[in-house]
C-alpha cells in the first residue's frame, strides 16, 4: 500500500499537470466517470508518480495508452469483505477481483483472528501487502463472537488497541455483540473504548435491531451497519446517522430489496459483498455485478459507482482515493460499456495490476476433534425445536420439533471434544454428509446431513486434511477442498479452488442438497449472533432470547 506522496512527488505532479515535464502514462481518448458530480465526459489522463497529475488533453507521458471511448471509472473498493470466506488467500481473491475491477479492499479478518488470534491479523495484513491489491483492514472486535463461542483465541481491549497500533489497520471491525452494547458488558465497552482511537471508524453490526435499541446502539459511537434486509431497516439506520452497507455476498443478499433506498440517492451509503465464495466470485462476479444490478434496477451509473468508490473510500478516511482526480492514486479500471461494467483493464498505482504469486506460511488452526469421536452418536433432543434454513440469508427460522430432514452437528475443533446436534429443515441433504471446518465465528467443525458413520469419517477427513471441506457418503470421501492456512483458507489458483468447490456442491446435490451454495450457507448456521437459532459445541443457541436450550 502506498503512503503519502512526499514534497517531490507532488511538485512533479504539479509539473506535469502544467505540461512542463511528461508524465508517466496518459490513458487518451476515455470517458471518465465522475461519481463526485454524477458527470461522465471526455479527457484523457494523466499520470505521474502513480497518482494522477490531470485530466485534460494536449499531455505527453512516456507510454500511452489508447482507451477508445471506453469508459474510465475510479478502482473499485469493497469496503467490508471476509477475504477468508472466499476460502482464497489474499493473493488468490485478487487473482480472483482484479479482473472484475476490484482495486482495493477493507478485509475484517476475524476469522483468522477467531483461529489464531492476534497474529492472524498480522498475516492478513503481510498476505495482503504481497497480494496486487491494496488491503486494508479493520480490528476485529468480537472474538469470540459472543459469550456463547470459544474458539482458538480470544481478542480483548488490550488486545485491540495493539491491532489499531498496526499500519494498515483503519478502525474497529463490526461490533456484532449488540446485547453487549446495550447491555453495558463491561469487556465490550473495554473494546469499543479502545477504538474510540482519533480518526477511527467503528464499525457496526446489529441484525435485527430496530426503534429504541437501533437508537441507543448507535449513541454508543457506532458508524455503520450492513445488515439492514429491507427498506423500513435501511432507512432507519440512514435516520439514525449510520452509514448503510448494503450487503450481497454468497449466503446473504440484500440488494434487490433495498434498491428502491438506493434510488432515493442516501449521501451515506455503500455497496459491500461481506461473504462471497469463490466459485460464485468467478462465476458473477464481485463488485462489478452488484453496479450489474444497480444500473437495471434504475441508478445512473455515475451514481451507482459511487457506492463503491468515493464513498467507501470516504468512510474509511482514505482521503485520496475513490476518484479519478488529480492527486489521488492512480487505480481505475475501463469498461466496455456502463451497463454490463465488462472490465477492459484494470490500474493500481498507474500500472495493469498482476495478482502476486507469494503468500507468507501460516502455522497451526488445524482440526483436532479427541479421541471419544470415533464412538460419537449425535442424538437430538427431542423437544428442541427445528433450524429453518434459508438459501439466500444467513438468518435462520424456528420450526416445530420433529419437523426437520437433515441433522445438523457442530463440534469443538481445538481438542475439548464437545459436540451438540440439531436438526435442520431446507436444505435437502440426507444421502451424504457434508463437513467443513469453515464455521463463523469460531470456526469449529460443522456438519450436515448423513448418517452417525459418514459424520464420523467426515470429521476424521477433516483432521487428516488440516482443515477444509468434504462429503462423505456410505464411508467414502466424495469429494474434498484443502484448506491449510488456519483451516480456511487454501493456496489453489481460484480456477482449481472453484473447481473444487464445484465437485463439492455436486456430491452434496447427489445427497439430496437443494441449496444454491452448501459450503456457504453451511458456514453460518454457527454464527451466535445471528437470529433466530445458531447451534455450537455447547448445544442449541435461541439467539433472540439470548439463552442455549435447556
Amino acid at each position: 500500500m502506498a503512503g503519502h506522496a512526499g514534497n517531490e512527488d507532488r511538485q512533479r505532479l504539479v509539473r506535469a499537470a502544467r505540461g512542463e515535464v511528461p508524465g508517466d502514462l496518459l490513458v487518451r481518448g476515455a470517458q471518465v466517470v465522475q461519481p463526485a458530480t454524477g458527470e461522465i465526459f471526455a479527457a484523457d489522463v494523466l499520470v505521474a508518480a502513480g497518482r494522477v497529475a490531470a485530466l485534460g488533453s494536449g499531455f505527453e507521458a512516456a507510454r500511452t495508452v489508447e482507451a477508445r471511448g471506453a469508459y474510465l471509472a475510479p478502482g473499485f473498493l469493497d469496503a467490508h469483505v471476509h477475504i477468508e470466506s472466499s476460502l482464497l488467500t489474499p493473493a488468490g481473491f485478487a487473482a480472483a477481483t482484479l479482473p472484475r475491477g476490484t482495486t482495493a479492499v477493507v478485509a475484517e479478518p476475524h476469522e483468522v483472528v477467531n483461529v489464531l488470534g492476534t497474529p492472524g491479523l498480522a498475516w492478513m495484513l503481510d498476505a495482503g501487502r504481497t497480494s496486487g491489491q491494496r488491503v486494508w483492514a479493520s480490528a476485529p472486535s468480537c472474538v469470540p463472537a459472543s459469550a456463547f463461542e470459544q474458539g482458538g483465541a480470544g481478542v480483548n481491549a488490550a488486545d485491540t488497541a495493539r491491532m489499531l497500533a498496526m499500519p494498515g489497520v483503519l478502525g474497529l471491525a463490526e461490533m456484532m455483540n449488540y446485547p453487549g452494547v446495550l447491555g453495558g458488558d463491561p469487556g465490550v465497552w473495554a473494546v469499543l473504548d479502545a477504538g474510540r482511537a482519533p480518526g477511527r471508524r467503528l464499525d457496526g453490526h446489529a441484525s435485527g435491531v430496530r426503534g429504541r435499541d437501533l437508537q441507543a446502539y448507535a449513541a454508543a459511537g457506532l458508524h455503520s451497519d450492513h445488515e439492514a434486509t429491507t427498506p423500513e431497516e435501511a432507512h432507519e439506520r440512514l435516520r439514525a446517522g449510520l452509514w448503510l452497507m448494503v450487503r450481497e455476498g454468497s449466503a446473504a443478499r440484500n440488494l434487490q430489496a433495498l434498491l428502491p433506498v438506493l434510488r432515493g440517492r442516501p449521501r451515506r451509503a455503500m455497496l459491500v459483498s461481506d461473504d462471497v465464495s469463490v466459485d460464485e466470485l468467478l462465476e458473477l462476479g464481485h463488485l462489478d455485478r452488484l453496479l450489474r444490478a444497480c444500473v437495471a434496477g434504475g441508478l445512473h451509473p455515475a451514481h451507482a459507482v459511487a457506492l463503491v468508490t468515493c464513498n467507501p473510500a470516504e468512510y474509511w478516511g482514505l482521503h485520496d482515493y475513490g476518484l479519478v482526480a488529480p492527486g489521488h492514486h492512480a487505480d481505475f479500471v475501463l469498461l466496455r460499456d456502463l451497463q454490463g461494467f465488462e472490465v477492459l483493464d484494470t490500474f493500481v498505482g498507474g500500472q495493469e495490476a498482476r495478482a502476486g504469486t507469494h503468500t507468507p506460511p501460516l502455522s497451526g488452526g488445524g482440526v483436532t476433534l479427541g479421541p471419544g469421536w470415533d464412538a460419537a452418536s449425535f442424538e437430538v433432543p427431542a423437544h428442541w425445536p427445528v433450524m429453518q434454513v434459508r438459501p439466500d440469508q444467513i438468518t435462520t427460522g424456528v420450526g416445530a420439533p420433529g419437523s426437520g430432514d437433515a441433522r445438523l452437528v457442530v463440534a469443538d475443533r481445538y481438542g475439548e471434544g464437545q459436540w451438540a446436534s440439531c436438526w435442520t429443515s431446507g436444505t435437502g441433504l440426507s444421502g451424504a454428509a457434508l463437513g467443513i471446518s469453515v464455521l463463523h465465528d469460531a470456526h469449529h467443525a460443522a456438519f450436515l446431513g448423513g448418517t452417525d458413520e459418514d459424520i464420523r469419517q467426515a470429521g476424521r477427513a477433516l483432521e487428516a486434511l488440516g482443515g477444509g471441506a468434504v462429503v462423505v457418503s456410505g464411508g467414502q470421501v466424495r469429494a474434498q477442498l484443502p484448506l491449510p492456512y488456519a483451516g480456511l483458507m487454501t493456496d489453489l489458483p481460484p480456477a482449481q479452488a472453484a473447481a473444487a468447490l464445484l465437485d463439492l456442491t455436486a456430491a452434496c446435490r447427489a445427497g439430496g442438497c437443494t441449496l444454491p451454495y452448501p459450503v456457504t450457507t453451511l458456514s453460518f448456521l454457527g454464527l451466535t449472533v445471528i437470529p433466530a437459532l445458531k447451534l455450537t459445541p455447547r448445544g442449541l443457541l435461541d439467539v433472540t432470547a439470548w439463552r442455549l436450550l435447556p
